[in-house]
Parts: C-alpha cells; structure tokens; sequence
C-alpha cells in the first residue's frame, strides 16, 4: 500500500477544507448570538467572545478529521458532515477555555484568554464591587459550559437515525471524560518530582489524542454507520498520532514563532510543563545545567534570556533530537495502524498525509 501523500497538496485540502467550515461557523454562531441578545446584552456579549475565540485562529484539523473520516467510511452526505464537523471544533472552545483558566495564560491565538478580557471589563465596570480575578475566571467557566452544550446539540440535531445520534454522542462524551482525567494527571505532573517519560506519553493519551484524533475519526465513522468494531480500530491510528501532535506541539512550544503560535513561547516552561524534551534534559544534563532548568520550570517570571539558557541545554544534550524522533516513531506507529482498515481512497489519503504533516507543522 502506498503511504506516500503529497504533505503540500494536504495543507491545500486542509486550507480548502477550513474555509468552508468557518463558514458554517460564522453562520452557526451568528444564529446562537443573536438569541442570546435576546435573553440579555450580557448573554450576548458573551457569546460574542465566544464567537471571537472560535474564529480568531486554528487549523481545523480536529472538524477535517471527523468530515474525512465519515468519506472514508463510505458517507455521502458532505453536507451534513460539514455540520457536524463544528461539533468538535466547539468542543476545543470549551477545551481551551477551561484550560486558559487552569494554566493562567492570558493569550490564545493571538488574542486574550476570555478570563482575562472579563478580568479586565470587571476592573472598568465593577471597581470595588467584585474581585477581577474571580469575575474573569467565573464568566470564562460558563463560557466554555456554553460552548460545550452548542457540541452536543450540534450532533443531536443532525437529520440522521437517532440510534446514529446516540452512538456520536456517547462518543463524544466518553472523549470529555478522558480529557478531565487527562487535564487531571497533567496539572499534578507540574508538582511531582518523578514524572516519567511513560506517564507524559499516558498524559498525552489522555488529553491530546482522544479530541485531537480518536474522537474526531470515530465520529466521522459512526455518522457514515460504521460498526462498532470498525470504530474501535481506528484507535490504533488516533492515539499513536495524538501523541506525536502533543510531542511536536511541544517542541514548538518551546521552539516555535511566537507570531505563529498565538503566544509566549515561555508559556511551558513558566506553567512548570514536564514534557519530553525537559525531562530528557533533565536525565541527559550536568549538575549545573540541570539546577538552571529546575530554577526555571514553574518560574512565573521565566523571560527571553532564561528561556534562551534552557533551549541551549536542551539542544546540547540531545533531548529535541529524541523529541523529534519520537514523534516520527508515533507517526509510522499511526499509519502502520491505517493500514489494515478498509478505506475510501479520498478520505484515507488524507488520514495519511496529516499524519506526515502533523510533525512537519510550524505551529
């Protein structure tokens, strides 16, 4: 079988492919705004900021995944895909949402977390009747819940089988359970002194994978009526791949373009972030180069010039090669994985080349 796909001619199908979907967006989010103006100003304002975060940036590749799974299991309706599709790029609102507000950042895509804009708002029209902080978080909380909900009403709506509807919907409330355990073990990793390269990869399959790749790929097939068995299969392509997209998003997160990324490339290091590259450092330094990592992991006032000492460090002990080729062993993981599934050739052309390009992404 031939896996050699073009990587160019996928970031064509996936540029195509995201302006349709924010099309269906623009108008799906419209729609919710404009009833929420007509439950209150309040409601709508933030719906409007709701609709800011989802259209300010992204790849799409989680919506690309589900609309080309459903061809590749066989799905005629692109229409319909197309609309469910949004399901899962609402569900990395609420996702993003709630972990902006667990790891303080105060940028995403370019622009400001929603708990900092309403931190902000509360610090104009609330000055001395409420705590910022607390107001910012509050609001951004029911924003995510808000976008949530619209990711399950999304898939209850579509005009297919209800027997369909129940199994996307299990699905993708089965991915939400996995993420919190996922966020869980994430958050106590940045506290534990023996973290293991086993439990970043665990954490990885846990919050990265499952609505990166796996829920994605299973709700496109479960749309098109794909079996129960099929569906489990396609784990063995999703989580392999989750996992080099989480190792090479951390890469970037350290090495990448800030102008790219949509923020600090000092975010990791400063939230204490025990990922791969730092923990291969760790074990590969000398004394004195691993005390300058361990002064700067989970140091809030982490800057360009100590970000600098750590990415030499990391270079020079080998950990970003190992990093890098790690990723590419989870990748031929993924597509030895593709291998045996009985696919259309449309969809499954793409399900190979995004899983090359995955680590070939500048951001």
């Amino acid at each position: 079988m031939n896996n050699s796909v073009d990587v160019e001619q996928i970031k064509n199908t996936l540029a195509d492919y995201k302006q349709k979907i924010e099309i269906e967006l623009k108008k799906y989010l419209a729609k919710k705004t404009k009833e929420a103006y007509q439950t209150s100003r309040y409601c709508g304002e933030m719906l409007d900021h709701i609709t800011d975060i989802t259209l300010r940036g992204g790849k799409r590749i989680r919506a690309a995944l589900l609309f080309y799974s459903y061809m590749a299991h066989g799905g005629k309706d692109e229409k319909m895909a197309l609309y469910a599709s949004m399901s899962i790029e609402l569900a990395q609102t609420y996702l993003l949402i709630h972990d902006d507000i667990m790891d303080r950042d105060i940028l995403r895509r370019g622009g400001s977390t929603i708990h900092h804009i309403y931190r902000q708002l509360a610090e104009k029209r609330y000055k001395g009747r409420i705590e910022s902080e607390h107001y910012g978080r509050s609001i951004a909380i029911l924003a995510g819940d808000t976008a949530n909900g619209f990711s399950n009403e999304i898939l209850a709506e579509l005009p297919i089988d209800s027997k369909l509807t129940r199994r996307a919907l299990l699905e993708l409330n089965k991915m939400y359970n996995k993420e919190y355990f996922g966020q869980l073990l994430d958050i106590n990793s940045e506290l534990i002194d023996n973290v293991s390269r086993n439990d970043v990869v665990r954490i990885h399959e846990l919050k990265t994978s499952p609505y990166t790749f796996d829920t994605p790929m299973k709700l496109g097939a479960i749309l098109a009526g794909a079996d129960e068995k099929t569906v489990d299969r396609l784990s063995k392509y999703a989580i392999p791949l989750g996992v080099a997209f989480q190792i090479q998003d951390d890469i970037l997160g350290m090495f990448g373009r800030e102008e790219k990324l949509g923020k600090p490339t000092t975010s990791d290091l400063r939230e204490g972030k025990r990922t791969l590259l730092i923990l291969d450092a760790l074990e590969k330094a000398d004394r004195g180069d691993r005390q300058t990592i361990l002064e700067n992991l989970g140091n809030e006032s982490v800057g360009e010039a100590e970000l600098q000492k750590v990415k030499e460090i990391v270079q020079k002990t080998g950990a970003l090669e190992m990093s890098r080729d790690m990723a590419k062993g989870f990748v031929n993981k993924a597509i030895e994985g593709i291998e045996h599934l009985n696919l259309e050739e449309k969809g499954r052309n793409f399900l190979v080349g995004i899983a090359n390009y995955m680590i070939k992404r500048e951001y």
